[in-house]
């Protein structure tokens, strides 16, 4: 029985003692995921019938988010079959784990009597029951092609859309060379994707002294395996960051202002090969971004290093 999930009937004939029966009980309560997001997909798939292929899921909750419901979930950025969540395809291996769905080359329900749709409020049942309504019809390719040809944006970076029309969304972004900072505090991955590639980013330069992110998406492991494939390059420079240490205890403005004086002191005084690397980096990729957590750049670090840079060579930094 090593790694392998404890079904019902095994729960009920092992877990003999009070604990486990105590447990097993807790964990029967446990009818459906806590978060709403979650529950939302559940009751999409519930109203196509409990079983769908991984493509045209993602399809048929982009249309309902973009198209029908009233508050966005979910984020969807350009990928390779048209538009993509990160967050939607983290949420379904969630609910894999949680035994709600089964997920290998399409996704079904593992109890299809349940009704998920009656979880969710009265505007995003008529959501789900207006993109069933009218576009059910719609599957695999077909789907597909609707859907690009409507959202010539999702188109970008996919690998079945026509170069002409591949180049008229690409050429239709900003080229400019430009530095900029973006933070991803209150962000999902794919609403900060999406803003690097509206902004054409080529670059991003991770300036956190620890990159790893108990938000989805954000560890250095992601990031640097993700943007590649959104045509986006990225490296790490820790040496640009603070100490975690450093940035407890801080509730005031002038608590911040004391730390980046500090910084800039002790810290990017002596990593003036580092400022010298972005720059240069800067002129080779043209359009970059320097990250951090902060969404408030008067917040974050990556604002003192902003200003030497504007300071030292006359680039204008452009915060996100």
């Amino acid at each position: 029985m090593k790694n392998k999930q404890l079904t019902t009937e095994y729960m009920e004939k092992h877990c003999s003692n009070s604990f486990h029966n105590s447990k097993f009980k807790s964990m029967k309560k446990q009818s459906y995921p806590q978060l709403y997001r979650q529950k939302f997909l559940l009751a999409m798939l519930k109203r196509f019938n409990g079983t769908l292929n991984i493509t045209d899921f993602m399809k048929y909750v982009f249309l309902t988010e973009y198209e029908e419901a009233n508050n966005k979930k979910f984020y969807f950025v350009p990928y390779k079959y048209g538009p993509f969540s990160f967050q939607v395809y983290a949420d379904l291996r969630r609910l894999e784990q949680l035994s709600f769905i089964k997920f290998d080359e399409t996704i079904s329900l593992v109890d299809n009597n349940t009704n998920y749709i009656s979880l969710l409020n009265d505007n995003d049942q008529d959501a789900i029951n207006t993109t069933f309504n009218k576009y059910f019809k719609l599957k695999g390719q077909v789907l597909l092609e609707d859907v690009c040809n409507r959202y010539p944006y999702f188109t970008i970076k996919s690998e079945i859309v026509n170069a002409k029309k591949k180049s008229i969304a690409i050429n239709s972004n900003n080229s400019t060379p430009s530095i900029f900072t973006v933070g991803y505090e209150g962000k999902s991955i794919d609403f900060y994707l999406n803003q690097l590639i509206e902004n054409n980013i080529h670059l991003v330069i991770d300036v956190r002294k620890n990159p790893i992110s108990m938000k989805y998406g954000f560890s250095k492991n992601f990031l640097s395996k993700t943007l590649p494939e959104l045509d986006i390059e990225y490296i790490h420079l820790p040496q640009l960051g603070i100490e975690t240490q450093k940035r407890k205890n801080l509730n005031s403005i002038n608590d911040y202002k004391r730390l980046f004086k500090e910084y800039e002191i002790s810290i990017l005084n002596n990593c003036r090969t580092s400022i010298d690397t972005i720059v240069q980096l800067y002129r080779v990729k043209t359009r970059i971004a320097l990250t951090c957590f902060e969404n408030d750049v008067k917040l974050c670090h990556r604002s003192v290093i902003a200003r030497v840079i504007e300071s030292n060579y006359g680039i204008t930094v452009f915060h996100i």
